[in-house]
């Protein structure tokens, strides 16, 4: 009986240890980033569902949209091609290439939300699909209200325009 129990173990164990702790080891190194960049490319689709359903005209608060604490929030209307973010590997938050070619265009807008200096989110937007207008500088979460307008004549391109009355 033991003799048997002893036969079954494999002669050579790191041949089979090795292959299951290097994919634990980048399942933990991978798991954050993929949370990540999820979440970035979740909260963009959900936005481009959620404005063309507010019509136009309308307005939009950016803090009724977010789930999260911020008490500032900076809107980057065009990220230069080299400028670092958070790195997605494995078209986890764009497909492969297309965060680079919208770049290069010119057609990549940023949203960095902060709370108490600290970027708590970041949010990447197609500016062919919602442009900023007038988001020059940092702004609050009662500041953060923006008038929607359509950029296109097929309304297929939203334009939000802050609203300076509030």
């Amino acid at each position: 009986m033991m003799k048997d129990a002893l036969s079954a173990i494999p002669s050579r164990p790191a041949l089979y240890i090795a292959p299951v702790i290097v994919i634990l080891v980048l399942s933990f190194y991978y798991r954050d980033m993929y949370v990540k960049c999820t979440d970035i490319r979740q909260h963009r689709e959900a936005l481009n569902e959620l404005l063309p359903t507010l019509g136009a005209p309308a307005q939009f608060r950016l803090a009724e949209f977010t789930r999260f604490a911020w008490d500032k929030v900076r809107i980057v209307a065009r990220l230069e091609p080299h400028t670092r973010t958070v790195e997605c590997p494995f078209g986890w938050n764009w497909a492969s290439g297309e965060r680079e070619s919208l770049a290069a265009s010119g057609l990549l807008s940023a949203l960095m939300f902060a709370q108490h200096g600290t970027i708590v989110k970041y949010l990447e937007v197609r500016n062919d699909e919602v442009a900023f207008v007038g988001a020059d500088s940092s702004l609050t979460p009662q500041t953060a209200v923006f008038d929607i307008g359509t950029g296109s004549e097929d309304g297929s391109k939203v334009t939000l325009i802050l609203n300076r009355q509030k």
